[in-house]
């Protein structure tokens, strides 16, 4: 009976030793929850508890993120209500970051028992964790709430499609961009003072910019520009955004150029004065006097414009009104101003810190800035577009013929139907391929050799200048046995530029060099007599 008293006596002290030992201080253990949710479980021994509490939200956030920017309902959803959305994710985050830290917290207490007196400063050190979560948590959606403004009024366009004024069915699916390939984004200035419902774009140019090489070009179409393509839209092109939004303004640029666009930016007039004051004016380099004696005012008057020449700061309404001036001049002359107004404008943005006051000026501008861009690659456009270098940066003007310009695209016309500028599609797209040239030939670099193969004479010569003007890299010119036009392959790894090749040659076949041809380049062009020409002079 004794001994076995003795051992029934000595199980609890076995049990007792046997039990896990729980250390630690629990306001230090809440602490370390506070600075990074699951660390004070950790701290207390508890590893699997404290790795899920880390790891759970980071991809429960990752995964909704995915899905929101996947999921075209659920992206115009979350637009449309981001202020709803972004205090309901704050609240959601608070409380879960809050019960973290109690549990942190509770589990040493649910070790230790009941705690005395002198434990009271664990519970003022959660005390005041709890405190701070809430200003932490409070501070965020302060901070964030400006952004979600923004949000839904720049991605206006997203957020709430409109289902009428247009004469065609609006695409708003946000443009894909894979950041390896051209990004072509459509600026637009719209003249809406006052009670003006015509919403002509006084503004049209073309921004393309080339992640891969580092380069940007802009192209800017002139207001006068006629468009005939009955059953799609007849007029001048300043008016497409009237007739029938974005979305028939891009079929017209994307046929007139032959280009392809991803994503398109609407700017007001008060809008843009606004930007350029937000980021403290911009520098211009005036090279000649601007004087227009019929500058139209706000109110469909007129007024006195004279800004003389060399390098100064303007403000909002002094750049705009340097844009827009083409009484003085014409056109042409305003389309290079506006195009270095764009540049001054980048280049100020790089230098200051523009990110930080962004929410508030777009709370101040409103819906006169619009964009259907997908809003995942803001922030890497935003960095490419800063860090570019001015001097890779292509301005052109669609230009007339007759005058004294570097190039001709457009023929005048004029009579009692008014002023118009017809465009020979031909030379447009043909300007239009070299400045937006494809960024992976330029990238790939390979060599490649025009050989003359029947052609008449000068057209191989012809076709290697052009296609040098395209980003391809011509090594030579040279003359073959006669033979059909075609694009040959010696370097397998240039694959990729024989069939662009091809593709602007109006679709040649593309094969392999045979073994009795020998050439130093990776791909040569055969001009063939049966040679049409390139894909741009097909488009007539």
């Amino acid at each position: 009976m004794s001994n076995r008293g003795a051992s029934s006596a000595a199980l609890p002290r076995v049990r007792a030793l046997s039990a896990p030992a729980v250390t630690g201080s629990p306001g230090f253990a809440a602490l370390l929850s506070f600075l990074l949710p699951g660390l004070g479980q950790m701290y207390l021994g508890r590893w699997i508890r404290g790795a899920l509490m880390i790891l759970v939200p980071i991809f429960t956030v990752l995964l909704a993120g995915v899905f929101t920017a996947i999921a075209d309902p659920l992206t115009s959803f979350v637009l449309r209500n981001a202020a709803e959305v972004t205090f309901l994710v704050a609240a959601t985050l608070f409380m879960y970051h809050l019960f973290v830290v109690v549990d942190a917290f509770a589990g040493r207490l649910r070790g230790m028992g009941s705690l005395g007196g002198r434990h009271i400063v664990d519970y003022i050190v959660l005390g005041l964790v709890c405190f701070a979560l809430v200003g932490f948590y409070a501070t965020a959606y302060r901070g964030s709430a400006p952004w979600a403004g923004l949000f839904t009024k720049v991605f206006a366009p997203i957020a709430n499609p409109p289902s009428v004024g247009t004469n065609s069915g609006q695409d708003y699916s946000p443009p894909v961009w894979t950041e390896r390939e051209r990004l072509n984004v459509l600026l637009l200035g719209v003249d809406s003072r006052g009670d003006s419902t015509t919403q002509n774009t006084d503004t049209m140019i073309v921004l393309s910019l080339d992640p891969v090489n580092k380069t940007a070009a802009m192209l800017s179409i002139p207001r006068d520009v006629y468009i005939d393509r009955p059953g799609v839209f007849t007029d001048k092109i300043n008016a497409a955004y009237a007739y029938g939004g974005y979305d028939l303004t891009r079929k017209v640029v994307e046929d007139l150029l032959g280009i392809r666009l991803n994503a398109y930016a609407l700017v007001d007039f008060d809008a843009f004065t606004k930007i350029v004051d937000a980021v403290g004016g911009v520098v211009i380099d005036v090279k000649r006097p601007v004087r227009d004696e019929s500058y139209p005012t706000p109110d469909y008057g007129v007024e006195r414009l004279d800004i003389t020449a060399g390098p100064q700061l303007m403000d909002g309404q002094t750049a705009l009104r340097f844009a827009r001036s083409r009484h003085d001049t014409n056109d042409y002359s305003r389309a290079q101003r506006q195009q270095l107004v764009l540049s001054a404008l980048r280049t100020r943005i790089s230098e200051g810190d523009f990110l930080r006051g962004l929410p508030a000026l777009v709370d101040r501008v409103g819906s006169a800035v619009q964009t259907n861009f997908d809003p995942a690659n803001i922030l890497p456009l935003a960095q490419f577009g800063t860090g570019i270098d001015g001097d890779a940066i292509r301005s052109e003007v669609l230009y007339p013929c007759g005058g004294s310009y570097p190039h001709c695209e457009l023929q005048s016309s004029g009579g009692d139907g008014g002023f118009y500028l017809i465009p020979d599609r031909a030379k447009i797209r043909d300007l239009a391929a070299a400045l937006f040239y494809d960024p992976q030939v330029k990238s790939e670099g390979a060599s490649v050799e025009v050989r003359s193969a029947g052609a008449r004479n000068g057209v191989a010569q012809s076709v290697a200048d052009r296609l040098t003007e395209r980003a391809f890299v011509v090594s030579n010119v040279t003359d073959g046995a006669t033979g059909r036009s075609a694009v040959l392959v010696r370097n397998g790894a240039k694959r990729y530029t024989a069939n662009a090749l091809a593709a602007q040659l109006g679709g040649l076949p593309v094969d392999t060099l045979s073994g009795s041809e020998t050439t130093a380049a990776d791909i040569v062009v055969r001009v063939g007599s049966d040679f049409r020409g390139l894909a741009t002079d097909l488009a007539r």
